[in-house]
């Protein structure tokens, strides 16, 4: 048997036992015995990565009770990377690295060693097929009984936590916008402003990276249009009654919310904070790929309906300023709490709130070996509604 025939072999065998749950890394398989057969059902050789993420996947928490983990295993050992990246990576074998052919082509690789950034294009791509499969259509939303006697808002600023506060106040009943609404414009420190300007810019399509989205940022001298907090309530109070405006500022969604209740005269219900920056970034990463599958109208559609449970489970906590945009962060800040404090409207909090501190040990930017932990618990959590999906369609049938 030659050389590759051997390797061969042993990554089949490999294969095999991750298929089953394994997680034995490739350097300590080399010098077993496989204790399941190779099979040639696995097809063509997988490369480094996809045998690799197969091992981490297996790894999971949220993958220790998942449906079928052979069938995931199948589904990632046969999708390709999308994008610019490493091709084909093979593993280290003995003997046959030392061959004068072996510098041709890709260099091997311990799968172990391999960057997040090879992981992550893999994941990208099982997503995509996941995602691709998704049911589509209208995310139905509970009908609201109509109270015209209550109070109404228009909530403006800050997409996650407009959100967040939206979902509450009707949940008690309120209503949205109306000829005598009352204009709520949120904010909070700038650089959460443009980590939830990020998310929703993602969320809506984009692919741009939360570092670029600060240089063209600074490059222009302009806070985002969506969350440029004075010129929204300035626009607000000229074309409507000032005296129906209101500025928030607060570090969080739930003081948000306790001020906003305060300003309508309704109770502040218990609510969480969202951080979203890991999320976002594995969607950024997805979109363009996923837009190609189904077309953007689906893309919308799938993206509406799961981004609970893409977002969920994030505990990274915010991010700050490139280093690169601090100092235009800082100004930028300030000059915003300037229009704010001398503006025409209400302003509820503290307008230095929006300016950015000098502070060492933040996150900058998202780190890919976090984007990745994050992005297996979403594959699992996919690939369990997958299965949900299918033997509901077996049941139908």
């Amino acid at each position: 048997m030659t050389h590759d025939e051997r390797y061969a072999e042993h990554v089949r065998a490999w294969a095999a036992e991750l298929r089953a749950g394994s997680t034995v890394p490739w350097s300590d398989f080399l010098g077993a015995t496989p204790s399941i057969p190779p099979t040639a059902a696995i097809g063509s050789l997988p490369g480094a990565a996809q045998l690799e993420l197969v091992r981490r996947l297996a790894g999971e928490e949220e993958a220790a009770d998942l449906p079928d983990f052979g069938g995931l295993a199948d589904l990632v050992l046969a999708t390709p990377g999308p994008g610019r990246g490493l091709v084909d990576v093979p593993l280290p074998w003995p003997g046959r690295d030392a061959e004068d052919g072996a510098t041709v082509g890709t260099p091997p690789v311990a799968p172990e060693e391999l960057p997040a950034e090879e992981l992550l294009r893999i994941c990208t791509g099982v997503l995509v097929r996941l995602l691709s499969a998704e049911p589509t259509g209208p995310v139905r939303r509970p009908a609201r009984p109509w109270r015209p006697w209550r109070r109404a808002f228009t909530l403006l600023g800050a997409p996650t936590t407009v959100d967040l506060v939206r979902r509450a106040l009707l949940r008690q009943g309120l209503r949205e916008g109306g000829a005598r609404t009352t204009y709520l414009v949120l904010g909070g420190p700038l650089e959460e402003l443009m980590a939830q300007r990020w998310s929703a810019r993602v969320r809506a399509g984009a692919g741009v990276r939360w570092q670029r989205m600060w240089r063209v940022a600074a490059a222009n001298d302009r806070v985002p249009p969506g969350i440029a907090l004075p010129t929204i309530a300035s626009h607000l109070a000229e074309e409507f009654d000032a005296a129906r405006v209101h500025v928030v500022l607060a570090p969080d969604a739930q003081t948000s919310l306790a001020l906003v209740a305060e300003i309508l005269g309704v109770q502040a219900a218990p609510i969480a904070d969202r951080y979203d920056g890991l999320a976002t970034d594995l969607l950024r990463r997805v979109n363009p790929v996923l837009t190609l599958a189904v077309g953007e109208e689906a893309r919308r559609d799938v993206v509406a309906r799961v981004w609970p449970e893409i977002a969920a489970g994030e505990s990274s906590g915010p991010l700050a300023a490139p280093a690169g945009q601090l100092a235009w962060a800082i100004g930028a800040g300030e000059r915003m709490a300037t229009a704010l404090a001398g503006g025409r409207y209400a302003v509820h909090g503290d307008p230095a709130l929006l300016v950015p501190t000098r502070r060492p040990g933040v996150r900058r930017a998202p780190d890919p070996d976090d984007v990745l932990a994050h992005a297996l618990r979403v594959v699992t959590r996919a690939w369990r509604r997958h299965v949900a999906g299918t033997d509901a369609a077996k049941g139908r049938g």
